[in-house]
């Protein structure tokens, strides 16, 4: 009795099926994917800039009103007292809201920019 010898018949070729981990466990993971672009976010980062440079520029504005010079030619005394306290108080009060809204954009920053993601804890 003499066997025959037969081959296996061929094998498709794919790639060889993942088992457990995607990526080898000596190789870091893979970067994660590109943040979303947010509308919203975009409108918030917006608004924090220019409550920024507002307030920034209206409190420049109210440091020349408080410390600034006035020219009191041709005003009587009583009238030049009555503007330069006049510019001195509206000083104060523009300098005190650009304040503010520097520090209501400031923190409308710091609530809308991006975090870095949180590393996972090491074992």
């Amino acid at each position: 009795m003499v066997r025959e010898h037969t081959r296996p018949a061929p094998r498709p070729l794919s790639p060889p099926a993942a088992r457990g981990y995607s990526y080898p466990p000596t190789m870091p993971s893979a970067p994660p994917p590109p943040p979303k672009p947010s509308l919203p976010r975009a409108a918030a980062l917006g608004l924090a800039g220019g409550l920024l440079l507002g307030g920034l520029g209206l409190f420049a504005a109210g440091l020349r009103g408080l410390f600034g010079t006035l020219e009191c030619a041709g005003l009587s005394g009583p009238e030049c007292e009555l503007l330069q306290q006049a510019t001195h108080e509206l000083g104060r009060f523009q300098s005190l809201a650009g304040g503010a809204l520097v520090a209501l954009g400031s923190a409308l920053f710091v609530l809308v920019r991006r975090r870095p993601p949180v590393p996972p804890a090491a074992p």
